[in-house]
């Protein structure tokens, strides 16, 4: 009995049906990776995103009263965190002056070097950042030995007026966060400018990336009666992924002058 093998056609049609066949479950396995790198790369920028804007909350919640200053491009945001923070017990305000005040100790007061920027009733930016207001004072020296501390300054000094509850800020430098390039960058120790600064701001911390500059601005409510302070957030970060994931946060300032 002769033997049989297979026919060109079976061949070919064999070849052919296995082609589909490989070509499919390429299909599919290249769908199952595509969607595990989107998973991922999601869920690294939702990480990264997340701890962005609790970074920016938590330092804004420490920030000075009144000091929020935003640029005309609503993408660069900037306050003054505070040292320490207390009640003054004795304080030269219009029309008396003097080259001293009496602070209550307050938390805080061990990290002072004594030559911070002191406040006292800032009602809007300029009154921490313009050196020449009378609500602030560079202190020339700080005496927290005793129950009471002492607050000295280069000369004699007049605030405008008393704060309602008497409270002091020591300023630390201010801070910027701004949307730069795709990327939120946050920055630190470049001192205190009249003006708000946008170039004198160089290098920075990367906080986030992969941000869509169309879809990120920081706008500011200022307190009222019924309600503090509010800082709006709102931030794109779908500039790295095939979908928008946005942000929209807001932030209460809890701290009055």
């Amino acid at each position: 009995m002769a033997s049989r093998g297979f026919t060109l056609i079976e061949l070919v049609t064999s070849l052919v049906l296995l082609s589909i066949l490989a070509i499919s479950v390429t299909s599919y396995i290249g769908f199952a990776a595509r969607m595990v790198v989107d998973v991922s790369e999601r869920e690294q920028l939702l990480g990264q995103s997340r701890f962005a804007i609790e970074r920016l909350s938590r330092e804004l919640r420490g920030a000075v009263p009144n000091s929020i200053r935003i640029d005309a491009s609503g993408q660069c945001l900037e306050f003054t965190p505070f040292i320490a923070s207390g009640r003054y017990l004795e304080a030269p305000v219009s029309p008396d002056s003097a080259a001293a005040m009496q602070l209550a100790t307050a938390v805080g007061f061990a990290a002072a070097s004594g030559n911070e920027r002191l406040v006292i009733y800032p009602r809007v930016p300029d009154d921490l950042y313009d050196a020449s207001r009378p609500h602030n004072v560079t202190l020339d020296g700080l005496d927290v030995s005793g129950a009471v501390a002492t607050a000295s300054f280069g000369s004699a000094h007049s605030f405008t007026q008393h704060s309602p509850e008497r409270r002091f800020y020591l300023l630390a430098p201010p801070v910027s966060y701004c949307v730069q390039g795709g990327q939120l960058r946050r920055y630190s120790d470049y001192g205190f400018f009249l003006q708000q600064p946008t170039t004198e701001l160089i290098g920075g911390a990367l906080m986030a990336e992969g941000l869509n500059p169309v879809g990120a601005s920081f706008t500011y409510d200022a307190p009222v009666l019924s309600r503090n302070a509010v800082v709006h957030i709102v931030l794109n970060f779908g500039a790295a992924i095939s979908e928008d994931l946005f942000f929209n946060h807001e932030v209460h300032l809890p701290n009055v002058p």
